[in-house]
């Protein structure tokens, strides 16, 4: 019988010293978790101190799946390395969770020029899965699904998917500078004030943005409960 391709040992040591190497000192513990209903994409647990992704994330080749792995073990390193785990309502951390994965992304593609092809490898999988925004809609759910897609298309060089509403191009205008103050914010605290600032404006109570949510927006930044970074959430 055929073994899969993460749990081929040599595999899985290379992801494993990869994953630990990249967090710097005294890192976290690295799990591959094949199950989404234990792991949806990836997490970084400060209390377990445990990092944890899904190799099977993607649907694609085994080669391509092994190099997405590697870049969500970049992300997730990003979190450990730069993210600070601190309380917020749960609407508030939901858009500081998408916030806080660009800035930490970027801290990562400024600090580790070997890692700044898989960070890209990864941006160009979530805006190739991400869906076209609706201009017919005036819910504020899509301005966040929009700065969501941004993120990867400017990273990459592509135009967003879809266009925004009259309505919801004027929030975007408005709360635009916020988001890139967010995306190269010093700290997780200064994200954290950002968001909260950017939820009011949008008047958002609960977040419903339907297939455009990648999996990165479940892979970081603090949970409602206040006592652990993790993903799973959904």
């Amino acid at each position: 019988m055929d073994v899969v391709w993460y749990e081929r040992e040599d595999v899985k040591d290379q992801l494993l010293i990869f994953g630990r190497g990249i967090q710097g000192v005294s890192p976290f513990d690295v799990i591959l978790e094949p199950d989404p209903a234990k792991c949806h994409s990836g997490s970084c647990s400060f209390t377990d101190r445990r990092i944890t992704v899904n190799p099977t994330l993607f649907s694609a080749p085994d080669r391509e799946q092994y190099l997405l792995t590697k870049g969500l073990l970049v992300h997730e390193a990003g979190h450990r390395r730069h993210t600070t785990p601190l309380y917020l309502p749960p609407i508030t951390w939901e858009i500081a969770n998408i916030l806080e994965d660009e800035r930490i992304e970027n801290r990562m593609h400024e600090e580790f020029i070997g890692v700044q092809w898989l960070i890209m490898k990864l941006a160009r999988r979530f805006y190739k899965d991400s869906r076209h925004l609706d201009p017919t809609s005036e819910s504020p759910d899509e301005v966040v699904a929009y700065f969501l897609q941004l993120r990867w298309a400017l990273r990459i060089g592509q135009p967003v998917k879809g266009a925004l509403s009259p309505l919801n191009q004027q929030l975007w205008e408005e709360i635009k500078p916020l988001v890139f103050d967010a995306w190269h914010a010093a700290n997780t605290e200064s994200v954290n004030q950002l968001a909260e600032e950017i939820t009011e404006i949008l008047g958002l109570t609960r977040l419903e943005t339907g297939d455009q949510s990648s999996p990165e927006r479940n892979v970081s930044n603090t949970p409602p409960s206040g006592e652990t970074i993790t993903s799973e959430r959904k």
